[in-house]
């Protein structure tokens, strides 16, 4: 079973260098016309889906009759909130789960030898098949992390842009064409595409609100829709809400200080203090146990 597992990832990793060497070379945001950023298996978020992805995609139909509504649901919106395209769906996802279980107990086998234990062969299993989903939401929090870092400079660029002239729809597709590249780029770029799909402004910076469930963005959310509706100059809005994101992020950086000076003491009360105790009063305790 270990070298079938390891033939198989042998294969896809195979599958996948070809496929990168082969394909063309795609501009995905050309200065001239704006382009959605384009989604493929290669940019993942995951480099194990990445490495697997040919396997997985092979797999995928095997799982199409799996029942569970309701998980798939919530799966499915566990991709779309970390940032995975249409190319990854539920069924590879269980596909990978399947790996996942089968693999977790061989790979443990070469670390720990009681892993032959049948209670234990079973937990790993299980806690392989759970894996894909610890590592969904890993990915979805991270991303959410990197959101909330970099939206106030761009926020500040919306701002300054619409200011200067633009419309608030081609000031975005700016960011997006000349922007770093990021979830936050990636996330403006689903906004635009979804205006050129149909839907209003405030319906597609709605389901933005939808896909990063966060104070902060839905609070951007909620003052954007409230500008359209009343007809508020929204370069106005973009400069306030760029004010109380830049306060918003001096604020969690106190918090995180003072939640690393809390988890500093650990450390110090069982392994710094007790070895400068050790250093100080060695050699008293030795004068003292030999008489000097």
């Amino acid at each position: 079973m270990l070298l079938l597992i390891l033939l198989l990832v042998f294969a896809a990793v195979t599958m996948t260098a070809f496929g990168l060497l082969t394909r063309q070379r795609v501009e995905l945001l050309p200065s001239a016309a704006f382009v959605p950023v384009r989604y493929e298996a290669a940019h993942a978020p995951s480099g194990l889906i990445r490495v697997l992805y040919p396997l997985l995609d092979i797999l995928a139909p095997l799982f199409s009759a799996v029942p569970f509504a309701e998980y798939r649901r919530a799966l499915a919106d566990n991709l779309r909130k970390a940032g995975f395209g249409d190319s990854v769906t539920v069924n590879h996802m269980f596909a990978l789960k399947v790996i996942t279980a089968i693999a977790t107990p061989f790979l443990l086998r070469l670390l720990i030898d009681s892993v032959n234990w049948p209670p234990l062969f079973l937990a790993t299993m299980i806690g392989g098949f759970l894996l894909p989903d610890k590592l969904i939401n890993d990915i979805k929090k991270a991303r959410w992390r990197e959101i909330l870092r970099t939206m106030p400079g761009a926020v500040d660029v919306l701002s300054l842009s619409v200011e200067a002239g633009l419309d608030f729809q081609v000031a975005m597709q700016r960011f997006v064409e000349r922007g770093t590249p990021g979830a936050l780029r990636d996330e403006f770029s689903t906004i635009l595409n979804d205006m050129r799909l149909g839907k209003t402004r405030a319906e597609a910076i709605r389901d933005f609100g939808r896909r990063v469930t966060l104070p902060d963005v839905g609070s951007f959310v909620s003052v954007l829709v409230q500008a359209d509706q009343l007809g508020v100059p929204i370069g106005e809005v973009l400069r306030s809400q760029a004010a109380v994101m830049r306060v918003q992020r001096f604020q969690r950086a106190e918090q995180e200080g003072a939640r690393a000076s809390q988890k500093l003491l650990v450390p110090l009360v069982f392994f710094i203090f007790p070895a400068v105790l050790i250093v100080i009063l060695g050699p008293v305790v030795l004068h003292f146990i030999s008489g000097e």
